[in-house]
């Protein structure tokens, strides 16, 4: 399972534009929607990708991370007028009723898988990938590989986040595969 959605986020970042000034990362961000570890569900029914994202998708010199959460808080607003406009279609003006979706209900069941670390510090100045994602209530991240130095020395991504009591667990075999789409940058 871990495996799918790492090959996931690889294909995202082989989206990415190559800049001589950042890496092509490529992320996915994944909800479990049966978090019960004795469901009788197969594992793959367990779980559903919410959003997809790579380095500078979205305007604003993104990160892949960032993208994601940019278009899970998309969804959320939207999910959130609809739940208004069934309530306000039923009389009953407040928007309650159905609740906002399984988005909100199960925040905590997010799924963070990242070719690459969640940057630590930004170069731009932007709030990093980790605090997005620690103030996210993302509380499992998977990385194919931890960010290299190229860039911003002692990169802190990975302590930031389990400092936080974020689970954060790097898939091996697969380096070779995440570092790919970023190249132009490595060889330089």
């Amino acid at each position: 399972m871990h495996i799918h959605f790492l090959k996931l986020a690889i294909a995202q970042a082989n989206l990415s534009i190559p800049v001589a000034s950042a890496y092509c990362v490529g992320a996915v961000l994944v909800q479990e929607t049966h978090p019960d570890p004795d469901s009788d569900l197969p594992q793959e029914d367990r779980f559903r990708v919410v959003t997809t994202g790579y380095s500078r998708e979205m305007p604003g010199n993104t990160h892949a991370e960032e993208c994601c959460l940019l278009k899970l808080a998309s969804l959320e607003e939207e999910a959130k007028q609809e739940e208004k406009d069934i309530g306000a279609k039923a009389g009953e003006g407040s928007g309650a009723g159905t609740g906002v979706g399984t988005l909100s209900k199960l925040q905590k069941e997010w799924i963070m898988y990242s070719t690459m670390e969640p940057c630590s510090t930004r170069l731009s100045n932007n709030r990093s990938c980790s605090d997005r994602l620690i103030e996210s209530g993302v509380r499992r991240v998977y990385i194919g590989v931890r960010e290299p130095d190229h860039f911003v020395k002692n990169v802190v991504g990975v302590e930031n986040m389990t400092e936080k009591g974020m689970e954060v667990t790097h898939i091996p075999g697969f380096e070779k595969e995440c570092l790919a789409p970023n190249q132009h940058v490595l060889q330089s």
